[in-house]
């Protein structure tokens, strides 16, 4: 760790650190038993065509599902994360080593590699950096979740895989040993490691998954796999939640309808939807509004005071939000640097939410894609 906070504190005096580009070339290079003489994972790049905000943009690692490949995720989710830097690798193989599959490859190391050099471009945020993992991929995600330890990392998303039992089982999470191995009962993953207490997590499972079940058990993948939301509620408790498991439906949220499960004000977060082994229209949006794509810091001078109202202003308890339609929305309010401090739905013309418990200052409430400034006082 005191490595790494070295190179946070000496990153912005580099004088001429090279820029990322859609053309930068990164090799990264790992050896093993089904490779020897070394595998050099492909690797595709995105950079947004936009103006760089000034603390640098913020980079997501796309990781494919099984049989997929860096430039295929980068084109679905190039929209979706449009403000993003997308850098995405290619598994050797087309697979991510969780388990049973097809490559053996040390894949995690690879990854918290590849966040490493990240870190040393001059046009990325080196305290944004992202992991999306899809499938397969979300497999992988969730591992770095459980044992990088970069604190450059601020959020993890997995998509369409939650946590497995190798990963999570006794109370505690497990990281590989020394290899995987089908054969054994936890598959090599028998060294307790814990999640570094700071990062966002967003988990998008569907009750109707066809290849991860929903309700636990055995996977086709040669897995067994927590039910979905107990695999959210452990991520919650691990981030500092001391409350009960959500139980029930959830928060309905988009259309077509998907459920939220939400702990610590929104940092952890499951989504269960129907979308079979993929993802739908509203889970793509929850999945852009969680990543703060853009918006706050992009646009946080854009303010509409005309079809979304607050007061009082400046508000010490109950802050009223007035808009014009009384369908159901999605609200978040966000300090000026960006961190997500609330979220949550109104269903009126008008709706009261409770701030007493947050700190004095000037905060963003983001509503209908529009943004109003107000000022929290005591």
């Amino acid at each position: 760790m005191r490595n790494i906070i070295i190179l946070l504190l000496s990153f912005p005096i580099i004088v001429n650190a090279q820029q990322l580009t859609n053309n930068t070339s990164i090799n990264i290079t790992k050896s093993w038993s089904q490779q020897p003489n070394g595998y050099t994972y492909p690797l595709d790049i995105s950079v947004p065509t936009s103006n760089m905000p000034s603390d640098g943009f913020p980079i997501c690692v796309l990781l494919h599902g099984n049989g997929g490949n860096g430039s295929q995720i980068i084109n679905q989710f190039s929209t979706i994360l449009e403000c993003h830097i997308l850098v995405a690798p290619t598994g050797y193989m087309n697979s991510w080593n969780i388990c049973a599959e097809n490559s053996d490859g040390p894949d995690i190391e690879m990854v918290n590699d590849l966040v490493d050099s990240l870190q040393l471009y001059a046009n990325i945020n080196p305290n944004k950096i992202r992991i999306l993992g899809f499938s397969n991929g979300a497999g992988l995600a969730n591992s770095a979740f459980i044992e990088n330890t970069n604190s450059g990392i601020d959020i993890v998303c997995a998509i369409v895989s939650h946590l497995n039992e190798p990963q999570y089982h006794s109370g505690n999470f497990y990281k590989i040993g020394s290899n995987t191995d089908s054969s054994t009962t936890y598959c090599g993953y028998n060294v307790v490691s814990n999640p570094l207490p700071t990062r966002k997590y967003l988990s998008i499972s569907n009750d109707n998954d066809p290849v991860i079940p929903y309700l636990g058990g055995y996977s086709m993948v040669g897995l067994d796999f927590l039910h979905a939301e107990d695999a959210a509620y452990a991520i919650a408790q691990n981030q500092g939640y001391n409350g009960n498991i959500i139980t029930g439906p959830g928060v309905p949220y988009g259309n077509p309808v998907v459920f939220e499960y939400s702990y610590l004000s929104g940092n952890v977060v499951h989504i269960r939807g129907n979308a079979q082994h993929s993802i739908n229209i509203s889970q793509e949006e929850y999945i852009k509004s969680f990543f703060n794509d853009c918006s706050t810091t992009t646009n946080i001078n854009d303010i509409d005071t005309e079809t979304v109202k607050v007061y009082p202003n400046p508000v010490s308890d109950f802050l009223t939000i007035e808009i014009n339609h009384s369908e159901e929305e999605l609200f978040e309010i966000y300090s000026l640097t960006g961190l997500l401090i609330l979220r949550g739905h109104i269903s009126s013309k008008n709706w009261s939410v409770d701030l007493s418990s947050i700190n004095e200052g000037v905060y963003v409430l983001k509503i209908e894609n529009k943004f109003v400034k107000f000022v929290k006082s005591n």
